[in-house]
């Protein structure tokens, strides 16, 4: 009896150290390194990006385009591609300001899927009248921007059949030069990158854009957006709109004396 009470002594230790290592939080594993990096937790999916601020002392709109706007437009109001947001330089008035408050009112901005336009909507949901108006005035007297890769969009693309399509479907609203057209409430097309033109077709012909009660110009544009069959037509027609805007002038070059080049 006596030499089997080591042995109980003993399991009796064993038994409490295994019970004690339960209640004992382990340390997370360091993170796992591959090719000489360590590997970062991924950000959360669907998690939200930063929305800019409007606050009440933003009363000038020079402050509030620069404070808020540039971060998804660009200090020139030309957009910014990574974003998939447009350029606003020189909209005309009376479309920034209904643009404003299609989002503020909801038939802009409203469906899950259009991400950018959501966004927007609850930045337009945070500008008052006064604010609305300041914004609107300032982005108008700002020069139209040209878009970026002017060649790029007419690859693949039969510029003659994008010109006969857009004389026959998209002039009477936009105008012959894609400059827009106040009676109709339709915006210039020129300035626009083509791929932000492209996105905004296909939202009108899946219902994304232009669907809810009062959207009057998203209605017809829905409509109007009809006629497009497939890609390639929708590629000619872009090609078209993007080939209407001047090209970009070439870097002036400076004037040097015949002995400042030949020291070069």
């Amino acid at each position: 009896m006596s030499q089997a009470r080591p042995l109980l002594f003993l399991l009796a230790a064993v038994a409490v150290i295994t019970a004690s290592s339960l209640f004992i939080k382990r340390p997370e594993p360091a993170p796992r390194k591959q090719g000489g990096k360590t590997t970062e937790k991924a950000v959360p999916p669907g998690s939200s990006p930063v929305i800019p601020m409007v606050t009440a002392e933003m009363t000038d709109g020079k402050v509030i385009f620069e404070q808020v706007c540039t971060a998804c437009h660009g200090l020139d109001g030309g957009g910014k591609s990574e974003l998939k947001s447009p350029a606003i330089a020189s909209l005309p008035e009376y479309y920034a300001s209904n643009q404003i408050a299609s989002f503020r009112e909801g038939r802009r901005g409203h469906h899950p899927e259009d991400t950018q336009s959501f966004l927007m909507a609850s930045i337009a949901k945070q500008l008052t009248p006064a604010q609305t108006d300041a914004v609107v005035a300032y982005l108008t007297q700002m020069p139209r921007t040209i878009p970026a890769d002017l060649e790029k969009g007419s690859q693949d693309a039969d510029l003659a059949n994008g010109q006969m399509l857009f004389q026959e479907r998209c002039m009477e609203c936009h105008r012959y030069n894609a400059s827009g057209e106040i009676a109709f409430g339709s915006p210039p097309l020129v300035g626009q990158q083509a791929w932000y033109i492209t996105a905004q077709i296909e939202k009108f012909k899946d219902g994304r854009r232009g669907t809810v009660k009062g959207d009057v110009n998203g209605a017809k544009m829905v409509l109007s957006s009809n006629f497009i069959e497939d890609k390639q037509m929708l590629r000619d027609i872009v090609a078209y709109i993007v080939s209407l805007n001047p090209r970009p002038e070439p870097p002036a070059v400076k004037d040097e004396s015949p002995f400042e080049s030949a020291s070069r």
